[in-house]
């Protein structure tokens, strides 16, 4: 039966809302200042945001291999537990798709990194791993909300 959130709940809640916020405040700082605020100078090129997206990637694999294996070695139990991965694997996904984006700096000009037919010609850099990242991504996260999908589809 559903109760009214007692204190304990709306202090969590309250220090997630923080934790945004804070969040927030500190990427709209770098909007502002640039991205150099973040450590990625001239010596250091990568920086916490593609480790932080490839720690979210890895946590998207983990969730794959895990259905994989239940998959696999067709367990009459795994059903609850290959979709708790396979939700995991979708929304690490989406996170990991977040830091590609912030590490761009401009994130309004996100855009760019898509191929489009355009008038001058200019086609972004296919050698660039930011490219190539919103590729990756894609199509890891168009392949695991399907694979999210078919699991939910009763037997």
């Amino acid at each position: 039966m559903l109760t009214v959130p007692g204190k304990g709940w709306w202090m969590l809640f309250g220090m997630c809302i923080a934790g945004v916020g804070l969040f927030l405040s500190a990427w709209f700082w770098q909007i502002y200042k640039g991205i150099g605020v973040s450590g990625l100078m001239s010596p250091v090129g990568w920086g916490v945001y593609i480790t932080t997206f490839v720690f979210w990637v890895g946590i998207a694999h983990s969730g794959t291999l895990i259905s994989a294996i239940l998959f696999l070695f067709r367990a009459p139990w795994r059903q609850s537990i290959y979709r708790a991965a396979e939700a995991m694997t979708v929304f690490a996904v989406m996170t990991a798709g977040l830091f590609p984006l912030i590490h761009v700096g401009r994130v309004w000009h996100a855009y760019w990194l898509i191929p489009y037919p355009n008038s001058r010609f200019l086609w972004p850099n296919f050698k660039s791993p930011l490219v190539w990242d919103v590729f990756a991504v894609t199509t890891y996260f168009t392949v695991s909300a399907v694979f999210f999908y078919l699991g939910t589809i009763p037997d």
